[in-house]
């Protein structure tokens, strides 16, 4: 078998490589078109048409600013810069990286940063993008910045109310307890004494943190609506070494069971079939549960009018990643590949790509079945 040119080159810093999310056997497990977190053609070839490597040179004067530098910002920058596009980059953060950087410091997901690591490292090639982190961006800085296109990259924030898959309405009594999210653990903020972890995410986050919180020296209970821990990891062939993982670390594991209420000191559990309620002791409660686009900013300049927009000559305003659906890393990438390649993410009633639909032949004569 032939190398690969880019060793043979000696392009070691253009090899994007693999996190070991196993994001790709998930989507096949699932019947869905393949899908890989560092390189979104993949699945795309024969159904888009998008070209690993390549990607068209750009076919419009457009000038784009894209706020937010997660995964979604990040790859959006990048592959409208590879296209030829003037491109700036603003970051809130002084970090770049977004969510990547955020949860690569958590137990075991190290190999996130390479989401960040490979796209900065072909961005900070590239004269025709302009990195600035450290930079809120306003509505008002918006139209000054004289850009065309504007993508809103600014991610999303998980929710500390308790509303997800299983619960359609905020959790009763979490103002009579501390309660913390995965964003306040990834900033530092940790539980202390009795945890009780409320996983309705079914991914490797409320792991990922339980794992943490035992090592700061909290005692840990486990609670799911599903009937295993970290049910969608079935997918990625984790499951069941996360399942053993956390009933080696938690005092207690509960699944099929829900966060009903909570009360200074109490969380009361539910199993989901029977309703049972049990109480256990908590000083604290962390909820991996549902996230919420931190759109602000594309709503405040959707309520400025496209006249506004238009006089300050941007033609279109975006949402891209996370702040358009909070989803997995692989899904803002692609996100942000796909506003590079068409430089839109809207919806249309048409299909967007290739589909094989096969025709019978009516006119053939059916085989013969034969007689008894």
């Amino acid at each position: 078998m032939r190398d690969s040119p880019k060793i043979e080159q000696g392009r070691f810093n253009d090899i994007r490589e693999c996190i070991g999310c196993n994001i790709c056997l998930a989507f096949d497990s699932l019947g869905a078109p393949i899908r890989c977190t560092q390189n979104p053609t993949m699945g795309e070839e024969w159904r888009r048409g998008w070209h690993p490597e390549t990607i068209p040179p750009k076919d419009t004067d457009d000038t784009v600013l894209v706020v937010g530098g997660g995964p979604a910002g990040l790859e959006a920058a990048r592959g409208l810069g590879q296209r030829g596009y003037d491109v700036i980059l603003c970051e809130e953060s002084r970090e770049l990286g977004g969510r990547v950087t955020r949860e690569a410091r958590l137990p075991g997901l190290a190999t996130y940063g390479r989401v960040r690591d490979w796209r900065l490292e072909q961005l900070k090639r590239m004269k025709n993008v302009q990195l600035l982190p450290g930079n809120r961006v306003t509505a008002d800085l918006v139209l000054e910045a004289g850009c065309s296109l504007v993508a809103i990259a600014t991610g999303a924030t998980w929710r500390g109310d308790g509303v997800g898959r299983y619960h359609a309405e905020p959790i009763p009594g979490l103002d009579d307890v501390e309660v913390f999210t995965p964003d306040d653990i990834m900033d530092g903020r940790l539980p202390q004494g009795r945890v009780v972890i409320y996983d309705d995410d079914h991914y490797y986050m409320a792991g990922v943190i339980a794992e943490q919180l035992v090592a700061a020296g909290c005692d840990v209970t486990f609670v799911t609506p599903e009937p295993t821990v970290a049910a969608f990891t079935q997918y990625t062939a984790e499951q069941k070494r996360i399942q053993r993982r956390i009933m080696e670390l938690c005092s207690a594991v509960h699944t099929s069971t829900t966060l009903a209420r909570t009360e200074p000191g109490t969380a009361y559990l539910a199993c989901t079939y029977t309703r049972r309620e049990t109480a256990v002791a908590a000083d604290a409660v962390v909820l991996s549960t549902g996230q919420i686009p931190r759109d602000t900013l594309y709503q405040e300049l959707a309520e400025l009018g496209p006249a506004a927009l238009e006089e300050a000559g941007i033609r279109r305003v975006v949402r891209v990643g996370d702040a358009l659906g909070p989803g997995i890393i692989a899904g803002a990438v692609h996100s942000g590949h796909l506003f590079a390649r068409t430089l839109d993410t809207a919806l249309t009633d048409e299909t967007p790509y290739r589909r094989e639909n096969v025709t019978p032949d009516w006119d053939r004569p059916l085989p013969s079945r034969g007689t008894a």
